[in-house]
């Protein structure tokens, strides 16, 4: 396996906050993160059009047998060119999850675009990225971090050290490494990404939010609800000055700025980050010496400002004209579950209580608005997360578990008489379950406008593991019989 160490300068980002909701501003499309997350089949950017060839040039007999679209005589596939033949036929195979049958093909492209175009054509990148996402779809992480990196750098020998068009394969790279636990790494290949759309954008234009928000994201993903606020806060000031104090854009990030502060009173379950990385792309010199999840300590945090930012996102949603009635109640519903989870039991119940005064204004009747809180909702469960393993190799497979459990839910919203009823695997987070369970806090269910107990609410955890393959992988075992059958011949031969 070729081995691919790609260098670039880290960037140095401004104090920055997390995330932003689907649509910041209508005049902004915000981009999106990997498609369906870190196994999303990644096609790379399109390929220039490759030269004419002579005559007979153009027909892989392998890419067309494939396609199983051999026309009987001439014309049809056999006259394109068949790197765009394997690149169509790869693309496929992808996206219908035939990842064995999309790797070869995008190999063979790759060959073929080294022996016709050389080395550096920008059609490699296209081959690599390609060969890259089909290691995902196999969970070959290793080989696909390389290949990724190895599109990264040719697309950069073509397009510039900082062009856009290297930051889905970024992305994929960084996605890779949060799935195992790299947050280090991943952090700082969306931080350069961050200082790209910076150099596109600027750093203060509406252009930038959606790139901010996404880092903001990363920050909050990672625990470094620091910099998230700060990203947070700087977005504020972006929408202000451009759309105004009120504007509705402003709702998204007034609501993610408080977040951080609930965060940091409860703080989400972070994977640690393993100690020996699989891969570096490093950045000129050794990456900044911090740890994201210690070096962010809590300070003496003025949830105040974090409660004032919500309820100024909540007022701007109240005042709008054109926002849904359920949309405005589902805002000050949000606002009365930060008052219960911060243990201001009044202003939770008069909130609450607005709540369901909304929702009869909105033409709901009593069973409707009865039936909305009719049972406790899990405001704060904190579950433990699966072990990672002590080293990522090719056997490694990620399966689901799951934990069974029954319990009662006070008219407070505490959880009590917790009971674990099944488990698989049996034993592997029961015992840290019960011990985290014991903060979970709940926004009570309500009978005739009262918050009342609840007793045998049932609740299933699903969650991620990690376990050692009991089969070997398909390409050791295609490796093990080649090694037999060459035996089995040496033997003969001997005899």
């Amino acid at each position: 396996m070729r081995q691919l160490i790609v260098s670039f300068i880290t960037i140095a980002v401004l104090h920055a906050p997390p995330t932003a909701w689907a649509d910041p501003s209508e005049g902004m499309e915000p981009d999106n993160p990997p498609g369906a997350g870190p196994h999303a089949p990644v096609a790379g950017p399109e390929a220039p059009p490759a030269p004419k060839e002579p005559e007979g040039a153009g027909s892989d007999p392998s890419a067309l047998d494939l396609f199983s679209l051999r026309p009987g005589g001439t014309g049809g596939l056999e006259s394109r060119d068949s790197i765009e033949a394997l690149f169509a036929l790869a693309s496929i195979k992808q996206e219908t999850g035939e990842y064995h049958e999309a790797l070869g093909a995008w190999e063979q492209a790759l060959d073929q675009v080294r022996e016709r175009h050389g080395r550096w054509d920008r059609r490699n990148v296209t081959a690599l990225a390609g060969i890259g996402a089909a290691h995902r779809g196999l969970d070959q992480f290793q080989e696909a971090i390389e290949y990724f990196g190895q599109a990264i750098y040719i697309n950069r020998m073509n397009e510039g050290l900082h062009h856009a068009s290297q930051l889905e394969y970024l992305d994929a790279i960084a996605e890779m490494h949060a799935m195992h636990s790299d947050w280090q790494e991943a952090v700082q290949l969306q931080e350069y990404a961050y200082y790209v759309h910076q150099r596109k954008h600027g750093t203060d234009t509406p252009e930038i939010l959606p790139a901010l928000f996404r880092m903001a994201q990363w920050y909050q993903r990672t625990g470094a609800l620091l910099s998230a606020r700060n990203l947070y806060e700087h977005a504020v000031g972006i929408i202000e000055k451009h759309y105004g104090p009120d504007d509705i854009r402003l709702v998204d990030p007034l609501h993610q700025l408080a977040m951080t502060y609930r965060f940091e009173r409860f703080p989400a379950a972070v994977s640690q980050r393993r100690e020996e990385p699989s891969f570096r792309i490093s950045a000129g010199g050794p990456p900044p010496e911090r740890d994201l999840h210690s070096t962010q300590m809590q300070t003496l945090n003025p949830y105040s400002v974090g409660e004032r930012a919500l309820v100024r996102s909540v007022q701007i949603q109240l005042d709008h004209p054109d926002l849904p009635y359920q949309e405005r109640a589902e805002a000050l519903t949000g606002l009365a579950d930060w008052y219960l989870l911060f243990d201001k039991w009044n202003q939770a119940m008069a909130t609450y209580e607005k709540v369901h005064d909304l929702l009869r204004e909105a033409g709901w009747d009593d069973d409707q608005v009865a039936e909305a809180f009719a049972e406790p909702v899990a405001l704060e469960f904190p579950v433990p997360a699966a072990p990672s393993p002590a080293r990522w190799t090719a056997s490694v497979r990620s399966l689901e578990g799951y934990i069974d459990m029954v319990y009662d839910v006070t008219d407070r919203g505490r959880l009590r008489n917790l009971d674990i009823t099944d488990a698989n695997p049996e034993g592997l987070l029961d015992f840290r379950l019960r011990r985290t369970a014991r903060s979970a806090r709940f926004r009570p269910r309500f009978v005739d406008g009262a918050p009342v107990a609840t007793s045998g609410v049932t609740y299933r955890h699903r969650y991620i593991y990690y376990a050692q393959s009991a089969e070997p992988v398909e390409a050791d075992t295609k490796e093990t019989e080649r090694s037999g059958e060459l035996q089995e011949t040496a033997r003969r031969d001997s005899d």
